[in-house]
């Protein structure tokens, strides 16, 4: 019997994939998906027992972990029965990290013994050096985005634990709550699908438990998409869309104050004799622009990435065609906090 349900993300593979594949298949209790998101993409000697789910197109990173749940919940006939109910847990997982022994090891214990009342476990993340990545972001208002602009990231993340949330390269969520919150959105081809998803989780009173540095993973950071101009457009393009979604609880002048911060950002950089760091946020900011001006324009599916159209990852990644009996009722109101052990969790927010 599956407790976890691991999806891996990747666009034509990477260095890292065939070990942490294989990594995962080691997990007690797991069971596999690859999705692979590149058209024409060979993966030969996949470990045994790894699903791969392909023929898409370019979704991006949430679509793809959409379907891979869909799939996991509805197998074709020539597969296994369909399970009575769920894995416990989503392991979501970028196709670029590695995870050491010791971390497989741990992983199935420390899932269970997260408190009851806890939706979502973040992990500690390595660069490649093996000093301390990027783990955890937080959620965006006009206040932490001023904040962060002022202070850097690292600084927001230690004012406002409360809004923190995991990276999106490697996280783990309740089956049953990414079910019932509908998965990820599928507006976003890539970037902010993770801030979205977790300010929905906030939104409803959903908390996190975090893993200290006994259970780390590893992140190279671009190994999927490089470092295209394309991608630095789409992350303004994604921003955009995150402020028309979220209107209700940024404001009208979140979009403003994120504007403002980039383009600081950029003449800081430009200052500084780093040009290529300012070209990147000029991007971002001309996707912004982008975004607000054309917002039903899609520059990526015209483009090499052959990104497949919003409306056709709606149709593939849409959650509430779960099978029958698999869809959770409406999250019920928890106001009291499990006790926790100091041994598996960091922090509790």
């Amino acid at each position: 019997m599956y407790n976890l349900l691991a999806v891996v993300v990747s666009y034509g593979g990477s260095p890292q994939l065939h070990c942490l594949l294989a990594t995962l298949v080691g997990v007690t209790g797991c069971r596999v998906a690859l999705v692979e998101n590149r058209p024409g993409t060979v993966h030969e000697d996949l470990p045994a027992g790894v699903e791969l789910y392909e023929g898409h197109g370019n979704v991006g990173y949430g679509t793809a972990v959409n379907i891979a749940v869909l799939r996991a919940l509805r197998p074709g006939p020539a597969q296994e029965p369909r399970p009575a109910s769920p894995p416990e847990w989503l392991l979501v997982v970028n196709s670029d990290v590695t995870m050491p022994e010791r971390t497989r090891d741990l992983l199935p214990d420390i899932l269970g013994s997260i408190p009851a009342d806890a939706d979502v476990v973040g992990f500690p993340v390595q660069a490649e050096t093996g000093l301390s990545g990027r783990s955890a972001a937080v959620l965006p208002s006009i206040r932490t985005n001023a904040y962060t602009a002022v202070r850097g990231e690292a600084a927001a993340v230690e004012r406002w634990p409360e809004l923190c949330y995991p990276v999106g390269a490697f996280f783990a969520i309740r089956t049953q709550e990414f079910i019932r919150m509908g998965g990820f959105d599928p507006s976003y081809w890539m970037y902010y699908e993770e801030t979205d998803l977790f300010a929905r989780l906030h939104a409803s009173g959903g908390r996190i438990a975090w893993i200290d540095d006994c259970c780390h993973v590893t992140h190279v950071g671009g190994g999927t998409v490089g470092r295209a101009g394309l991608m630095y457009a789409e992350l303004g393009r994604s921003a955009a869309i995150y402020a028309r979604r979220h209107s209700d609880t940024l404001g009208r002048g979140w979009l403003a104050v994120h504007v403002a911060q980039l383009a600081a950002l950029a003449l800081r950089k430009l200052a500084t004799g780093r040009t290529h760091d300012a070209l990147r946020a000029s991007r971002i900011l001309s996707g912004v622009a982008t975004g607000l001006v054309q917002p039903r324009w899609e520059p990526a599916t015209q483009s090499r990435w052959r990104a497949v159209p919003v409306a056709t990852r709606r149709d593939l990644g849409r959650m509430d065609t779960a099978a029958p009996g698999q869809v959770p009722a409406p999250r019920a109101s928890r106001t009291s906090r499990a006790d926790r052990s100091p041994q598996v969790t960091a922090g509790y927010r």
